[in-house]
């Protein structure tokens, strides 16, 4: 069985879908981080930097986002298996969003961690590579390929859905958020994402309801 840490609605709620898809049995345990649970002996034993997710596995504790749903997706079929023709474009894109846009969302949505003094100017240039770098993911979606398709469940779907929810819903300024209707494909791929009872139970442990990938409120 899978023990899956994270903090709710943190990026281990893409895990967390992850997990449901697959239907394969689990336990989420969700960390107060206002309690110092992050900072623990016992977490920081599974990720060493107290951060989350992290996932118990039978080979062993893992953690970092895209290597949990790598992991997920090689073993329940919700990526291309090694070996298969669509693997080398799944695996470009797959760290394409894992290097190019998870890291520039982080940036739209704490700029202060880079720097407090020009806050403005770090949200600003991350907006900026992420339009250039959607533009691009949005090209690739319109094609449809069997591993980044609305009408078939993927950790790459669900990795980029939960990235449009943080660009809109957790701009650090308003006027800085991306919108997912933006881009039609992706935002289809989105909201078929949410629809999913697999993705809306772990949306539901979450506290999350409503457009949560495609269109969420903040």
């Amino acid at each position: 069985m899978y023990r899956l840490y994270g903090v709710q609605d943190f990026a281990n709620l893409a895990v967390h879908v992850a997990l449901e898809e697959a239907g394969v049995p689990h336990e989420v345990v969700f960390l107060d981080m206002d309690a110092g649970d992050l900072q623990s002996p016992d977490h920081l034993a599974r990720h060493p930097m107290g951060l989350v997710p992290a996932m118990e596995t039978p080979e062993g504790t893992m953690f970092e986002t895209g290597a949990i749903l790598l992991y997920l997706g090689e073993r329940h079929g919700l990526a291309p298996a090694p070996g298969a023709a669509e693997r080398v474009a799944f695996l470009s894109w797959f760290v394409f969003v894992n290097n190019g846009l998870h890291t520039a969302v982080m940036d739209l949505i704490h700029p202060y961690r880079i720097s407090e003094d020009h806050a403005r100017i770090v949200a600003e240039a991350a907006r900026a590579r992420l339009v250039e770098r959607m533009a691009a993911l949005e090209a690739v979606a319109a094609t449809r390929p069997g591993w980044l398709s609305p009408d078939r469940p993927g950790v790459l779907g669900i990795y980029i859905s939960m990235l449009l929810r943080w660009m809109r819903a957790f701009a650090w300024a308003p006027d800085l958020a991306i919108s997912a209707q933006d881009y039609p494909a992706l935002a289809a791929i989105a909201t078929a994402c949410e629809a999913r009872p697999a993705t809306q139970r772990a949306a539901a442990a979450n506290g999350l309801s409503g457009r949560f990938f495609s269109d969420p409120e903040g």
